[in-house]
């Protein structure tokens, strides 16, 4: 009798152990996304780059250029150079290296981690995104007191115009402002030979707006642009659209990242920056701009220069004649 139990017992043993074996090796399988099943044993690797960073590109924490397996997701690079939390089923970020959202309510602070593609925020958590070859990750941590949402970083270019959002872009339109030919030939001449995306250039208008799937770029002084009724518009929005400077009385007033006023600019200055949602959304533009000839000479050169990846992943660019470039929002240094 006592030998029969030991047999069952003996029995029920090598069940639960198989069981426990079994159940660890599907929670392998998931957690490496099935790397070693026949469909996904050809898969190669694609490079990508990682940026960590925080209070809209101030503080960089991490900047690292990967190789991950093709089909994996904006969470998976991630997690190959910070630890990371995550909330909401595992899609959205939590903390990255202990540096954890935070939102007590009311007046409180609002603080939270927002996540880029080639300097574009994205629509998805970003364990639903999947990397392409020579994505830029941006994961940013800051403040969303004055603006929910900043949807486009233009420290980030040439991109998005160079690898765009989950693809490359439709197409690109150069919009100039009249006379101003000569300074949009410039920068096409500058995207043509790095982008894959079809090309155009042409002259601004009071009406135009760039459709859906076309990513937009206007050059001009502030006095040509502000004509265009997008442009007009969005600068009258500036909170719901994340815009960090505008002129004013021939000002261009400078704000922080809770929008308070934090400088002005009374000379010549250049100023780049992003409009309305992302780029390839119908009504939203890069502005390349300046209070007069000389500031948008200044715009001009900082975006075409010899080393753009000097710049940061910062949602606008200021630089005064003859001085040099400063973020938006603007910084208390």
């Amino acid at each position: 009798m006592i030998v029969r139990a030991m047999k069952v017992s003996y029995r029920r043993w090598i069940w639960r152990l198989a069981a426990v074996a079994f159940l660890a090796l599907a929670v392998f399988f998931l957690v490496r996304g099935c790397a070693f099943m026949p469909w996904n044993a050809n898969r190669g690797t694609i490079a990508v780059r990682v940026t960590v960073c925080r209070d809209f590109g101030k503080e960089s924490l991490k900047d690292e250029g990967i190789e991950i397996r093709e089909g994996s997701s904006a969470m998976e690079a991630l997690r190959e150079v910070a630890e990371v939390e995550t909330a909401y089923g595992g899609g959205f970020i939590q903390a990255v290296d202990g540096i954890a959202s935070q939102y007590e309510g009311g007046a409180g602070r609002k603080m939270d981690w927002f996540f880029y593609v080639n300097g574009q925020m994205a629509e998805v958590g970003a364990g639903a995104y999947e990397l392409r070859e020579g994505d830029w990750l941006v994961f940013d941590f800051h403040a969303w007191e004055y603006s929910m949402f900043t949807p486009v970083l233009a420290g980030c270019f040439p991109e998005p115009f160079v690898h765009g959002y989950a693809g490359l872009p439709e197409s690109i339109s150069v919009a100039y402002a009249p006379g101003r030919r000569e300074a949009g030939t410039e920068i096409a001449d500058f995207l043509a030979p790095r982008t894959a995306a079809p090309l155009r250039l042409l002259e601004l208008d009071a009406r135009w707006r760039p459709e859906k799937g076309d990513y937009a770029l206007l050059v001009g002084t502030w006095e040509e642009l502000e004509t265009n009724d997008m442009v007009r518009e969005a600068f009258l929005n500036r909170s719901r659209l994340g815009i960090f400077a505008f002129f004013e009385s021939g000002e261009l007033r400078l704000l922080d990242g809770g929008g308070a006023l934090a400088g002005v600019h009374d000379g010549s200055v250049g100023l780049v920056q992003g409009l309305g949602p992302r780029l390839g959304v119908e009504g939203s533009a890069l502005v390349v701009t300046g209070s007069d000839e000389a500031g948008l000479r200044e715009a001009l050169d900082l975006l075409l220069g010899n080393n753009p990846m000097a710049l940061e992943p910062v949602p606008g660019l200021v630089v005064p004649a003859g001085g040099e470039w400063s973020p938006l929002p603007a910084r208390g240094e």
